[in-house]
């Protein structure tokens, strides 16, 4: 069962106690269980008695008691500017969540590599289309190019069929490039592949639409972004 909760921003003031007061207990998550949210790590949020929740629908809030749910975005406020905490978290939960899929990607490598960029993708998605037909500028300035499925349509739509016959392909990388150009391959869809897994990923680290470009650091950027945009990005946050 989705979740089915809006994104909400909430500010967060800094007078709370220490976590590691609260660090050894442990929420109830028993009802999650029920709604079918796979809870995958649980650790202190910095408010007594709310627990950080990386799930299989992401970054989610939860009371000790187990009846309260959160799911939106929690600021920590200080002197500067207000701490985005849930997605500091993303950005930790995206880049293991890519490292773990790292085996199952089509990928594109620069032979002047110096960053690697991982997009979440859809053949029938125009701005993945105006990528994937410049990825010759990306290549060229050492961005290696790593795709992993979404469709946007859901997994019996175009995009999902065409996505599964890329990841079916004896040739992947070929495969996808045919499809992004619009000429018909004539791969099975029904080898054992990752596309489904591919798709939950997706969703649970926030991907709404494509391209979705995962960053090394774990940020995301939405939308078509130039070369020149990714490197200023990437050097940004160093």
């Amino acid at each position: 069962m989705k979740l089915g909760l809006r994104v909400k921003t909430v500010a967060v003031s800094l007078l709370f106690m220490s976590a590691s007061a609260w660090a050894d207990q442990q929420p109830d998550t028993s009802k999650l269980e029920q709604l079918g949210i796979e809870v995958m790590s649980i650790k202190p949020s910095g408010i007594e008695g709310v627990f950080e929740l990386s799930t299989n629908q992401g970054i989610v809030y939860l009371s000790e008691d187990g009846e309260h749910l959160l799911a939106g975005s929690l600021y920590k406020l200080s002197t500067g500017a207000p701490e985005n905490k849930t997605e500091q978290a993303l950005q930790t939960l995206r880049k293991a969540k890519v490292a773990e899929h790292q085996d199952e990607m089509i990928t594109y490598r620069s032979s002047k590599e110096k960053h690697v960029v991982t997009i979440f993708t859809d053949t029938t998605c125009g701005y993945c289309q105006r990528l994937h037909n410049n990825l010759g500028s990306y290549l060229d300035k050492g961005i290696t190019v790593q795709y992993l499925a979404f469709p946007r349509g859901g997994l019996g739509s175009k995009g999902g069929r065409e996505l599964q016959q890329a990841w079916c392909a004896k040739d992947g990388s070929e495969a996808l490039s045919s499809l992004f150009n619009e000429q018909a391959i004539s791969a099975t869809t029904l080898c054992d592949n990752p596309v489904a897994q591919h798709y939950r990923l997706g969703q649970m680290l926030g991907v709404t639409g494509t391209p979705a470009l995962i960053l090394p650091d774990g940020r995301m950027l939405a939308g078509l972004r130039t070369p020149d945009a990714i490197i200023n990005e990437i050097q940004a946050a160093r």
